[in-house]
């Protein structure tokens, strides 16, 4: 175990040999009883007890290597979107190829052909906004179909729904029965967003997380927990 440097907030930088690959941490003392790991875009933070030695938080790290190290992986940011021909997008569970073609009219056109996501356009530079309004677009028109399939269901009359661009939040429900569902939703798995339209509509009947809202979430989506878990897990950064 190797100290680097010391920070602020009594936090020191070390790093340890995981599985052969060497990963820096910050370390921070304080009066707990337990070790605690947590992993962000960041890197490892470990919490442990003041008098915890040193050998002790080593092989506790250990024998956590893998979840670690996995972690650290998922956390890395993603590499930048270059809109440019031959990028991959995500698009309800699969991925479209980007092809970007010139075209001598002034409108644009924008069509899903097979695998691909063809984009015919004067200005070759706008083709990031051209596809994030025409994502939004599908959004709007899929979203509002799972809407209209799930409102009988939990017996609930059609809510007024918009988009969300929110960087932190997939959905939203408010008391003028006025739904939010992020476009950025539409690159994921079908039933991942069909977890989410049921969440945000369970809350108009029951505005809050309870057992009695969790219950009714169930009633229409009995797997809601696997896809509750898989939402978590997913980036949102990696999908946009």
């Amino acid at each position: 175990m190797d100290t680097r440097r010391n920070g602020r907030n009594g936090q020191t930088l070390k790093s340890i040999c995981l599985k052969g690959q060497e990963t820096a941490y910050l370390l921070k003392r304080s009066a707990r009883r337990t070790l605690g790991l947590r992993i962000d875009r960041e890197g490892l933070k470990v919490s442990a007890p003041l008098k915890m030695p040193e050998k002790m938080i080593e092989g506790l790290l250990r024998e956590k290597s893998g979840w670690i190290l996995r972690k650290i992986e998922e956390a890395k940011p993603p590499p930048s979107r270059e809109w440019k021909e031959g990028e991959s997008l995500p698009f309800l569970g699969r991925n479209l190829l980007l092809r970007v073609s010139g075209s001598s009219r002034e409108e644009m056109e924008i069509r899903i052909d097979g695998e691909c996501l063809l984009v015919f356009l004067p200005d070759p530079s706008r083709v990031q906004a051209i596809v994030e309004s025409w994502y939004k677009r599908q959004a709007l028109e899929f979203f509002a179909d799972r809407i209209m399939h799930y409102c009988p269901r939990l017996n609930v009359a059609a809510p007024k729904l918009f988009l969300s661009n929110a960087k932190t939040r997939w959905g939203s429900c408010n008391s003028r029965r006025e739904i939010r569902l992020n476009w950025r939703l539409l690159c994921m798995e079908p039933e991942i967003i069909d977890y989410v339209v049921v969440h945000e509509l369970s809350h108009l009947i029951e505005m809050n997380h309870s057992k009695a809202f969790w219950n009714t979430v169930e009633s229409v989506y009995p797997s809601y927990e696997c896809a509750r878990k898989e939402l978590r897990r997913i980036a949102r950064g990696a999908l946009w």
